[in-house]
């Protein structure tokens, strides 16, 4: 069980997202009632630290503890004056010439998960996410309008070599988002 409670931990990490119960017991090819199980003892080995997990409607969660949104607060505000790292310029840059695209198709083209350079993009209001595909619930990506406003264009299809590298293939990207 203790290698179970491993790669739960390791999924929750790297997701970033809520994921399911029923997900990571698919995923780890185990029961529902293993996971759950294993999940309620990372909370209790994680109930006072930095890091929280949280559970609700059978999606579990890696988050920061409230005890520290003060010092995540302001990490969070400076980074947003930051500038752009070269890895959130690259996850734009995929996002803004496949849009609409998925966050694992944005780790397949950029060979790392993305889901830092995700969220700060997110933060920054420089990318939108919703819910679509044919299940109605696959998450994909796309630019903001604030996006195009700070480059000064009206649509995506304005960026350079747009024809050469987005994959129109059936998608109307020219809409704007």
């Amino acid at each position: 069980m203790k290698e179970l409670k491993s790669k739960i931990e390791s999924i929750l990490f790297v997701s970033g997202d809520p994921v399911s119960l029923k997900k990571i017991a698919k995923t780890l090819a185990s029961s529902e009632k293993d996971v759950e199980e294993e999940v309620k003892a990372l909370q209790e080995e994680y109930k006072d630290k930095g890091i929280n997990i949280l559970e609700k409607d059978g999606k579990v969660q890696m988050v920061s503890s409230s005890k520290n949104s003060d010092v995540v607060t302001g990490l969070v505000e400076s980074s947003l004056s930051e500038e752009l790292t070269p890895a959130a310029l690259e996850t734009l840059a995929v996002i803004s010439y496949k849009e609409p695209i998925l966050r694992q198709e944005i780790d397949e083209i950029r060979g790392v998960n993305s889901v830092f350079s995700l969220r700060t993009l997110m933060m920054k209001g420089l990318i939108d996410k919703y819910q679509g595909g044919e299940s109605g619930r696959d998450t994909f990506y796309r630019t903001s309008l604030d996006l195009l406003k700070k480059l000064g264009i009206s649509k995506v299809s304005e960026l350079p070599q747009y024809d050469e590298l987005s994959k129109n293939s059936g998608k109307d990207n020219t809409d704007g988002n």
